[in-house]
């Protein structure tokens, strides 16, 4: 072939290629960001704008340094979180592993050649191919625009275990301190029962208590003992599971953990915090029923481009010298493929795919509509543990005060023994209502906050 003929042949290959790119067109379908239309409840109060809530530190408003620290440690430690972060690597790995849209390879030899007919003679010989992929229906963009949607939602994934982890350690910190608490009223409530049995034994000498009420005190005394080791050992249990949490190793406890700190944590935050729809937006389990969708659109492109012939330009050069020969050859050219006939099964393919969109879409819906209903419970929940723990403090002070009076009056005909441990028993059931509505208010605290996926970016204090 004539130089001449080379190049009206690699034209015609152009001209060829170029008729086929022109004419074709992107079948993949377009991915919309779908929208929902939350209810006259979520809307701002102020510009209606997104109020950005990765960052928002919500556990420091309980002013506990010891919860703070354990915070920092878990995000630092623990290894649940460190297998999403893989995750994400993963992803981004499989990302950068879809085919490129050009390859090209090599071989090179060097060696004897010989045989029969011929000489031996040392030499050797090459080729280089390349493969230009074309994409004219938009099979490739939509695998990498899946690729990139697999990244997205193993970061959101990520931030889901991040806000997953501070809700358990705020919430375990909190039962640690509860529990802690109910040992300490619990042996409170021992020392007052074995100061009324005393008393009652100073009244039976004098004959106004009777066996009968010595006996029911002493039972009560020893009721009481036999809650301590229950309560002590519930404590045990949140230390352990905060080392868990820790990335540590359960067993001996934490100093920090072992005495009650500064007591119950409680935040300062009023529970009418005006909350607009697009704060539901910062909740990453949203982001990542969102993400699939998009990754199951893309998917539907692919399919869909499955049913259109591919097409490529390959080329290939070869080169080769012995004994003083040399010889030359290439090829440059387009490849179209054809889909294989009949292409029921493909386009069964594609209904099958699309389908699963459609489902991503309808569980992005549900998970919408769930987390609305999680927001609106959370509200009203703290609203009522904040109402309940405020009750709670009234009780115990008016039951402290119906003891002291009791114990004054018993043995002067203005109250009785009965009356007095009675009292007693009403004294120890307000503190420990108030301790469970101080937990309970601490804990749809952290609820709420999750709920609104607060804090789900945070990435801990700067290195020093």
């Amino acid at each position: 072939m004539t130089r001449t003929d080379q190049r009206k042949s690699l034209r015609g290959v152009m001209c060829v290629a170029s008729v086929l790119v022109v004419a074709s067109c992107d079948v993949t379908p377009e991915f919309l960001t779908p929208s929902f239309a939350f209810g006259p409840s979520y809307v701002a109060k102020t510009s209606g704008l997104p109020v950005p809530q990765e960052e928002v530190a919500w556990w420091t408003r309980f002013n506990d340094p010891t919860l703070n620290a354990l915070v920092e440690e878990a995000l630092a430690g623990n290894l649940d979180l460190a297998v999403a972060k893989e995750r994400v690597k993963e992803a981004q790995a499989l990302a950068r592993s879809v085919p490129e849209s050009v390859t090209v390879t090599g071989t090179v030899r060097a060696g004897r050649e010989g045989g029969r007919d011929i000489s031996d003679a040392n030499g050797g010989d090459g080729t280089f191919g390349f493969d230009w992929l074309l994409d004219p229906w938009g099979g490739r963009a939509a695998e990498l625009r899946g690729a990139q949607g697999e990244i997205d939602v193993a970061e959101a994934e990520l931030d889901a275990a991040r806000l997953l982890l501070l809700s358990n350690i705020a919430t375990a910190y909190i039962d640690l301190r509860f529990q802690q608490r109910s040992v300490q009223l619990r042996r409170a409530e021992l020392e007052s029962r074995k100061t009324t049995l005393d008393l009652i034994k100073q009244l039976q000498a004098s004959g106004v208590a009777t066996r009968l009420d010595i006996v029911r005190s002493e039972a009560l005394v020893s009721e009481t003992r036999s809650l301590i080791p229950r309560s002590e050992a519930a404590v045990r249990i949140q230390q352990n599971r905060i080392a868990t949490l820790l990335g540590k190793t359960s067993g001996a406890p934490d100093g920090r953990l072992v005495s009650s700190g500064k007591g119950q944590p409680l935040a300062g935050v009023r529970a009418d915090i005006g909350i607009p729809a697009d704060l539901l937006r910062n909740r990453p389990d949203l982001r990542v029923a969102e993400r699939l969708y998009y990754v199951a659109v893309a998917d539907v492109g692919v399919r869909t481009a499955e049913l259109y012939p591919s097409l490529s330009i390959s080329g290939e050069i070869s080169l080769s010298s012995y004994g003083g020969t040399k010889a030359s050859d290439y090829f440059f050219g387009p490849t179209l493929r054809l889909p294989a006939l009949p292409e029921g099964s493909r386009r069964a393919r594609v209904e099958a795919q699309q389908s699963r969109a459609n489902q991503a879409l309808t569980r992005w819906q549900s998970d919408v509509l769930g987390a609305v209903e999680e927001v609106e419970n959370s509200l009203v929940n703290y609203s009522g543990s904040l109402a309940s723990a405020n009750s709670s403090r009234d009780t115990v002070r008016l039951y402290r005060e119906s003891v002291e009076l009791t114990r004054g009056l018993v043995g002067r005909e203005g109250a009785t023994v009965r009356d007095l441990l009675d009292a007693e028993q009403s004294v120890a059931t307000a503190n420990f209502l108030l301790s469970q509505n101080l937990r309970n208010l601490g804990t749809d605290f952290v609820t709420l906050n999750v709920s609104l996926g607060a804090g789900h970016g945070y990435g801990g204090k700067p290195a020093d």
